[in-house]
């Protein structure tokens, strides 16, 4: 919508509206996807109804949410027909309020699938993904969602730019949502089985100690970014059955003691940074590369940082199986000193 007003000397001021001129940068050209904005009226047009076939409007805060109207041009509208799975609309941010347990809206993707880029916009956060989502019911929300409700959500097929992205969670930002996951105390399967998510981007996790079960089953990401772990404990399971993962960036895991099963899964995993744990707190890794295809260097490379890590106290225990073993003149000497100090170690071949 293009409101003009005038000014003193008759000068004439376009004034865009944040939401059209969003909705013209990302879909002008026909790309297809979905746009979602929370708000009983949306530019004048009711958006929200209690109902799948819309014929009862939400008019106040806490009614449920049976209905909510794509913004884009694709009318691909997001509807739920049970009721005790239908989110509650509240004010102040206008948002979707979900109980974490099955609450969500139906998106029927149309033939063709989405391949490209998905915005969610929460109370705890806004990130962009990059995903690929085939064609039929996908549901917006549930068990498993980066938030407790739902802000803002937005897909396109076909990849946005970074500058696209940044336009669409400021438009969010603006209307409610969280920007950064920054404050979340713990992100316990957060991104649980989120299969449709290919790219991960750089979250704030500082504000926690665990990312336990975080992306586990999150099994079509090739790659994971590096984020700031430097304060993270607790692994356990974080990237479990991550079983597209080719390679893996070198983190912080200073503060870092549980590891069980941390890349257990990752079948497709054959590249780890060395010294990766040259710096750990402590030395709980069990079945932590269990089913994994790790090369030789990477696994010579994994001992040998434990070596250096000189964690010899408390439950040290190492597993992994798969990929290659460790090689006699490099990863055999390290296991060597490890069982000197106490570990058990398990690794493929089994020396």
């Amino acid at each position: 919508m293009i409101q003009k007003k005038r000014k003193q000397r008759n000068e004439v001021v376009e004034v865009i509206d944040p939401l059209q001129a969003l909705i013209a940068s990302l879909y002008g050209s026909n790309e297809q996807g979905g746009l979602y904005v929370p708000k009983p009226v949306v530019d004048g047009t009711q958006a929200l109804f209690q109902d799948a076939a819309g014929t009862t409007a939400v008019t106040a805060d806490g009614e449920p949410v049976g209905l909510m109207l794509d913004q884009s041009p694709n009318s691909v509208d997001a509807s739920q027909s049970t009721a005790a799975a239908k989110p509650a609309y509240k004010v102040t941010p206008d948002r979707l309020l979900l109980d974490k347990v099955d609450d969500s809206l139906t998106i029927t993707v149309p033939t063709g699938g989405w391949t490209g880029t998905m915005v969610l916009a929460t109370d705890q956060g806004t990130a962009s993904y990059g995903v690929s989502i085939p064609a039929g019911a996908y549901g917006l929300g549930g068990k498993y969602f980066p938030g407790t409700a739902i802000v803002g959500a937005l897909f396109r097929d076909g990849a946005m730019t970074a500058g696209e992205k940044a336009e669409a969670e400021s438009y969010f930002v603006d209307n409610g949502a969280t920007a950064s996951y920054g404050a979340v105390s713990g992100f316990s399967r957060f991104w649980q089985g989120r299969t449709e998510i290919t790219e991960f981007p750089v979250i704030d996790v500082t504000g926690t100690n665990t990312l336990s079960n975080a992306f586990l089953g999150c099994s079509s990401i090739t790659s994971f970014p590096v984020i700031d772990t430097s304060g993270i404990g607790t692994f356990s399971y974080t990237w479990f059955d991550c079983s597209s993962i080719t390679s893996f960036p070198l983190l912080d895991y200073s503060s870092g003691s549980l590891f069980s099963n941390t890349w257990r899964n990752c079948t497709s995993l054959t590249s780890f940074p060395a010294n990766s744990f040259d710096n750990i707190s402590g030395g709980n890794f069990s079945s932590a590369f269990q089913n994994t295809a790790l090369d030789e260097t990477s696994i010579d490379g994994i001992l040998v940082s434990l070596v250096a890590s000189g964690v010899s106290a408390g439950f040290l225990n190492f597993k992994q199986s798969g990929g290659s073993a460790p090689s006699v003149g490099t990863g055999q000497p390290a296991i060597d000193t490890l069982r000197g100090r106490g570990w058990t170690v398990v690794v493929t071949g089994l020396y």
